[in-house]
């Protein structure tokens, strides 16, 4: 069964957009779901009927300033004045919400790209609201990270925040895309060309970051990269770190494994990871996946 709700956040009542997905039997755990820059919910849409198939109840929200989780369609980019720090208290809000309507039932919590940014963000204060943690496609911590975070915050002090970055996402993906280029425009992204052209097909994702998101962004690395606040409330929660070996995100294995090892350091006891042969950036959508799904439904079924 597929169901679409709106919560309205806590943080400052804006309309959160939520695609929940029930299996037909008894439910045996609950996926809650984050997805990247420029993403949307329906994009996990068949890991989430996959995850039904076995049990598993999928809840998914756009993220402020995507999708449908906007005041207006030209807010997309744009996280409001909230920034990253509402972004993760409305996926608390999700969260609670779950426990609500799914009580007693272990709840799991996925991030990929920059949400798996929020996911780490999330554990400094709530690891104890969930039963585990999958982290996917996580953008390393990388030198230049404080300068892209100086001129975001210089930019987001004009008009609001509401000018558009095109031009320092354009160069990005450029950087990550030139091993893939002869492949054509974001390459880099996936494998599968017909993922990336359903992508750009669909009118959700055709978006500018603006300065505000931006900002937001810089300020997630920044946190998360961070071994300040985290609250340890929940040591033992399970982490499980999955890359693609050819994501240009990873840098390179060295910092996947740095990523990880910094949970390690602040306290909690069970980090794994797996990095999949071939695989780039969206290791839930590329080909092969299924064996990437199965190995989520795994670690689920073994935590809870």
């Amino acid at each position: 069964m597929e169901e679409r709700i709106t919560l309205h956040s806590h943080y400052d009542g804006l309309d959160v957009s939520i695609l929940v997905t029930e299996p037909d039997d008894e439910p045996l755990a609950v996926l809650q779901l984050t997805h990247g820059m420029k993403g949307y919910k329906e994009r996990f849409l068949p890991l989430m009927n996959y995850m039904a198939q076995h049990g598993v109840v999928c809840v998914a929200n756009d993220l402020r300033g995507h999708g449908e989780s906007v005041r207006r369609k030209e807010d997309r980019g744009y996280m409001y004045e909230g920034g990253y720090v509402a972004l993760v208290e409305d996926m608390k809000q999700v969260t609670d919400w779950i426990h609500q309507t799914y009580p007693g039932l272990p709840v799991f919590l996925l991030g990929h790209s920059m949400g798996s940014l929020a996911v780490r963000i999330y554990m400094k204060t709530h690891d104890d609201a969930v039963s585990g943690v999958i982290l996917g496609g996580s953008p390393s911590d990388s030198p230049i990270s404080p300068a892209a975070l100086f001129l975001a915050g210089l930019l987001n002090r004009f008009n609001d925040g509401r000018i558009r970055t095109g031009m320092i996402q354009n160069i990005t993906s450029w950087i990550y895309n030139r091993r893939f280029s002869s492949e054509g425009r974001n390459a880099w992204t996936c494998s599968d060309a017909d993922v990336r052209d359903a992508y750009a097909g669909n009118p959700a994702g055709a978006f500018e970051f603006t300065a505000n998101g931006m900002y937001a962004l810089m300020s997630m690395m920044r946190e998360t990269y961070s071994h300040d606040g985290w609250q340890m409330a929940n040591p033992q929660l399970p982490v499980y770190f999955i890359s693609g070996s050819d994501d240009p995100c990873m840098r390179n294995e060295a910092s996947f494994h740095a990523a990880a090892q910094l949970l390690a350091d602040v306290g909690y006891s069970d980090v794994t990871s797996a990095i999949y042969g071939g695989m780039r950036h969206e290791v839930l959508n590329e080909k092969g996946k299924e064996s990437v799904w199965n190995d989520i439904l795994e670690h689920i079924m073994s935590m809870r």
